[in-house]
């Protein structure tokens, strides 16, 4: 009884201490299972080639060829929603994290459009859509200015953005997410009920899931303070550093941390995205550069698979140039067919 009174009262201070065409671009509106991936192409010299058509390109999924159903060529603009995380497990990171957005938006085009969001404890519009990047660097100081640092809601400000924040734009668009993915639903459920949640029976996270797998919205992920990349919080909450005294002796927040990770990843499979984990803080600003020459330099490639069976299976993707001796860079090699 002791122990499970120390648990409580741990949890309740820390929780008051916790938030495309075949020339050119348009919006698919068919209700089919379409499977979409972006792709860079590069000469034997390493340079980039953005003239390339739809005709030029072949696309096999587990070595089958595939009919491409649109196509969106390299000038087709990108609208990209960049959500910042401002919960108390990230603050001190704060300062690094507004610099890779900067160094993001500096390497995004001219014909994209940006929008910002932050969340914690609720999803909020920093800035809408824009092209103009003098207005985006004035959005970039109240990143960094949250009013009350409580609860982090990753799973609902997902949720949100995917459903609520691209109905203005048309074209191809792209969520992305700077994060350490943890969500207080599954930290309190572990907590208050010594149990950690599988991802199947998380409601918090299937409505995420369910959203990312709906929309048909790229989401990538640049995850830091993972179990792949942990980095120790200096200030602000931390539910690792908690977990680790509430479970003394135990692999409990080892497990916790593992469960966030794979939480994002099924995220960002399921929409077509990608997660990419910095060794360090100081690798999130040439993340957000590269990340931004990506989008300005890829090709996006959709189709329904002639294999429609939901068996669970991974399917491998391979685009291949139509001729010539070119190097491609896919933004995923496949997929898992549910």
């Amino acid at each position: 009884m002791p122990s499970i009174m120390l648990r409580l009262l741990v949890a309740a201070l820390v929780s008051a201490a916790l938030v495309a065409a075949q020339e050119g671009p348009y919006t698919l509106k068919v209700d089919v299972p379409y499977v979409s991936v972006d792709v860079s192409v590069q000469d034997t010299a390493g340079e980039t080639i953005n003239d390339l058509a739809a005709s030029d390109f072949e696309l096999y999924e587990d070595g089958v060829r595939q009919e491409i159903g649109y196509f969106s060529p390299v000038s087709t603009p990108y609208n990209v929603f960049l959500l910042f995380d401002r919960s108390g497990s990230t603050q001190h990171k704060w300062p690094f994290m507004q610099r890779a957005v900067a160094a993001l938006i500096s390497n995004l085009r001219r014909q994209d459009h940006i929008a910002i969001g932050t969340f914690d404890y609720e999803l909020q519009l920093q800035m809408s859509w824009t092209d103009s990047r003098a207005q985006a660097a004035r959005a970039l100081p109240e990143l960094i200015k949250a009013k009350t640092i409580g609860g982090t809601n990753l799973y609902d400000a997902l949720d949100r953005a995917l459903r609520n924040q691209f109905k203005k734009v048309a074209g191809r668009r792209v969520l992305l997410v700077l994060t350490d993915g943890r969500d207080t639903s599954l930290y309190r459920e572990l907590v208050m009920r010594n149990r950690l949640l599988d991802p199947s029976e998380d409601r918090e996270f299937q409505k995420a899931f369910k959203s990312a797998r709906d929309q048909r919205i790229p989401t990538y992920f640049v995850a830091f303070n993972t179990d792949r990349n942990l980095e120790p919080n200096t200030m602000g909450g931390d539910e690792y550093r908690n977990l680790q005294i509430i479970f003394r002796n135990s692999l409990m927040p080892q497990r916790y941390l593992n469960q966030v990770r794979i939480r994002m990843e099924q995220i960002a499979e399921v929409s077509g995205g990608r997660i990419l984990y910095p060794e360090n803080m100081d690798q999130v600003i040439p993340l957000y550069r590269q990340l931004g020459r990506e989008l300005g330099t890829s090709y996006s490639l959709g189709y329904v698979s002639s294999n429609p069976a939901p068996n669970g299976s991974f399917r491998r993707i391979e685009i291949r140039p139509h001729a010539g001796k070119l190097h491609l860079t896919q933004s995923r090699a496949g997929y898992y067919a549910k």
